[in-house]
């Protein structure tokens, strides 16, 4: 066999993987059948160790995976560092619900989340609210309106060395965000949209764009995330709230789920009255199916 080389694996379709090489070409793969006894699925944005495979059409076998940082199931995708939430102050209403489940998600996968106020200009007040209530819980917030945008050494920031996911509700100007932040062709731009668009039953691949020394992918079936579906433990929602993280042994009881418990030291947080209104749900959710599946 040849040289070994390391790569990033991009797009996965029909068994066959598209490798970004550390050299800079791409070459096309297929895996080690190794990986199928192992039940271990090349997925995209896996780094990967390949060597010739002596077949003219898929060049390349996949040998190796390397540890991942983390691994989303739906949408497949590994090693994401930084999750831009886009979240529209107006039209459509911010479904912050989305929003607190994303920040948990980002916090129990270790991702940085990147909260992205959409149409500011609609209701400027709405955006005001909304960026005091989640920069007083600690994220960072960006916005933008339809005359405003990030300059450019912020998003190279932002993405260089990165691998960058988009996610949110459907209205909320996903695409015209990737065509703002890439300045892809409108060929491009517009196979990222549609799929970013379609409806949560669709079949569709996700993929890796290389940009700004970093990695942009879409991230199709965010929208349509459960709580209680997305194997969220009672532990994990925590990490969602740094608010409630601060507080950690202040209450009377160690183990305060801070839902209305006695001595509980909820009121020193900060937290908003939304945000712990829908921890709460988010809770009781977690313990009800904990309960009913004996998790």
């Amino acid at each position: 066999m040849g040289e070994q080389k390391n790569g990033r694996i991009t797009k996965g379709i029909g068994g066959s993987y598209s490798i970004l090489l550390e050299e800079g070409s791409t070459v096309l793969a297929y895996p080690r059948g190794i990986f199928r006894k192992s039940k271990l699925t090349p997925t995209v944005g896996d780094f990967c160790t390949v060597e010739p495979s002596g077949d003219p059409d898929i060049p390349y076998t996949i040998l190796s995976i390397k540890e991942r940082k983390n691994l989303l199931i739906r949408p497949s995708v590994a090693n994401i560092d930084i999750l831009i939430i886009a979240v529209s102050t107006f039209n459509p209403e911010p479904d912050l619900k989305l929003l607190d489940k994303l920040l948990t998600i980002c916090a129990k996968l270790h991702i940085q989340p990147l909260i992205w106020l959409t149409k500011t200009d609609l209701s400027r007040e709405r955006a005001d609210e909304l960026s005091e209530e989640y920069r007083n819980a600690g994220f960072e917030v960006v916005e933008s309106s339809e005359d405003t945008m990030l300059p450019q050494k912020q998003i190279h920031e932002i993405f260089s060395g990165h691998t960058v996911g988009i996610a949110g509700q459907s209205g909320v100007g996903k695409s015209t965000l990737c065509h703002r932040l890439t300045g892809m062709d409108h060929i491009e731009v517009g196979n990222i949209s549609e799929r970013l668009k379609r409806g949560k039953h669709t079949t569709r691949h996700v993929e890796l764009f290389p940009y700004e020394g970093g990695f942009l992918i879409d991230t199709p079936g965010f929208s349509s995330l459960d709580v209680d579906r997305i194997g969220l433990q009672e532990e994990d929602l925590i990490g969602g709230y740094p608010e409630l993280q601060a507080i950690h042994g202040k209450c009377r009881f160690l183990d305060c789920r801070h839902n209305g418990e006695l001595g509980c030291a909820v009121d020193e947080s900060g937290i908003s009255s939304g945000r712990l209104a829908r921890y709460r749900e988010f809770l009781d959710i977690i313990i009800e199916n904990s309960k009913r599946y004996g998790k």
